[in-house]
C-alpha cells in the first residue's frame, strides 16, 4: 500500500510546506539563541551537543551538528517505521533531512547577549516549530520516538520516558558545562514543551469508533499498517434501519493521522469518532513490537 497515495496532492504539498517552515523555526532557534548562548535541548539534537562540545574538547575537532543529527536519527527512524507507523516515520524521515540541510545552510549568528532572553526565545521558536511539524502527524525523529516505542512497549508513561532522557541531557550538560547552563536549559525546554502543548499534544491515547459497512475489508487495512487491537461491535442505523459494523481500537495521537487515511481510502462514507482515553488497562498493542 502506497503510504500516502490517498492524500490529496494539495495535501501532500501543504504538508511538505509546514515541515519546511517547521524546520526553518527550529534551525533559527539553534542557530541564532541556543548555540550562540551555549546552551542545550533536549532530544537528539542535545545528545549531538553534547558529543561535539566532548569531541572538540578532547580532539579540537568541530563536527556538524546537522550531520550527526541525522545519523543519530537513522536507527531511530528504521524503529518508528517497524513499530509507530509508516506514514509518521515517512514524514518524521522527510523532516529530519530539511531539518538537516537547513542547519548546514543557515549560518549562526546571535541576537542578543543575554542567556535568558536566548534561553526564552529559542525555547518559543522551537516549540512552535515541533509543534507544526507535529501537527500533521509527523516529529522531528530523535528521542520523541524512543519515548513512543517504550511506552508502546510496556505500556508506560511517554512524559516519563521523555523527561528521564532529557534530564540525562541536563545533568550532563551541567557536569561538562556549568550548572548555570544546566539551568537555563531546563528554562528553554520547559518553554519549549509548552508551546508545542498548546500547538499540539505531544502523546495521548485515543479511541477510534468507525463506522463501516466494510467490516472485514477495513480490519484488513488497518492491520497492515497499524499495530493495534480491534473490537467488532454489531451496529444499526437508527433512520436507514441498514446493519453496520462499529470497530473500536485504541491507539495513541502518532498513529490517528495514519488510521483516518487509511479508513478514508477504504470507505469514504465510513464514519469515524475520535475520543481522548483517560486511561487504558489490558492489551493495548496487536503484536509484540520487535
Amino acid at each position: 500500500m502506497n503510504i500516502l497515495k490517498h492524500e490529496q496532492v494539495s495535501v501532500k504539498l501543504k504538508n511538505l510546506g509546514i515541515m519546511i517552515i517547521g524546520s526553518f523555526l527550529y534551525v533559527l532557534a539553534m542557530n541564532m539563541f541556543i548555540t550562540p548562548a551555549n546552551l542545550y535541548t533536549g532530544g537528539v539534537t542535545g545528545i549531538s551537543q553534547l558529543i561535539i562540545a566532548f569531541v572538540f574538547s578532547t580532539t579540537g575537532i568541530q563536527l556538524s551538528l546537522g550531520s550527526l543529527i541525522f545519523i543519530l536519527n537513522v536507527p531511530l527512524l528504521y524503529l518508528a517505521w517497524r513499530s509507530i507507523g509508516k506514514r509518521f516515520a515517512f514524514l518524521s524521515i522527510v523532516a529530519v533531512v530539511l531539518q538537516s540541510v537547513i542547519l548546514e545552510l543557515v549560518p549562526i549568528g546571535i541576537f542578543s547577549d543575554d542567556i535568558l532572553l536566548n534561553a526564552v526565545f529559542g525555547g518559543v521558536l522551537i516549540g512552535v516549530g515541533l509543534g507544526m511539524i507535529l501537527k500533521i502527524g509527523a516529529s522531528t525523529g530523535g528521542t520523541d520516538i524512543i519515548s513512543q516505542y517504550l511506552s508502546m512497549k510496556v505500556n508506560g508513561s511517554f512524559g516519563k520516558y521523555s523527561f528521564a532522557i532529557n534530564a540525562v541531557i541536563i545533568v550532563l550538560a551541567g557536569v561538562t558545562q556549568s550548572w548555570e547552563t544546566a539551568l537555563y536549559t531546563i528554562i528553554s525546554i520547559y518553554i519549549t514543551s509548552v508551546v508545542v502543548d498548546k500547538i499540539h499534544t505531544v502523546h495521548q491515547n485515543l479511541t477510534l469508533y468507525i463506522v463501516t459497512s466494510k467490516e472485514e475489508e477495513m480490519i484488513e487495512s488497518l492491520q497492515q499498517q497499524l499495530y493495534r487491537g480491534i473490537t467488532v461491535l454489531e451496529g444499526r442505523g437508527a433512520y436507514t434501519k441498514n446493519n453496520k459494523s462499529v470497530l473500536m481500537m485504541v491507539l495513541s495521537s502518532y498513529e490517528l493521522y495514519e488510521a483516518l487515511a487509511v479508513i478514508k481510502m477504504v470507505d469514504e462514507h465510513s464514519f469515524t469518532n475520535v475520543v481522548q482515553s483517560e486511561m487504558i488497562q489490558g492489551h493495548f498493542v496487536r503484536k509484540e513490537i520487535k
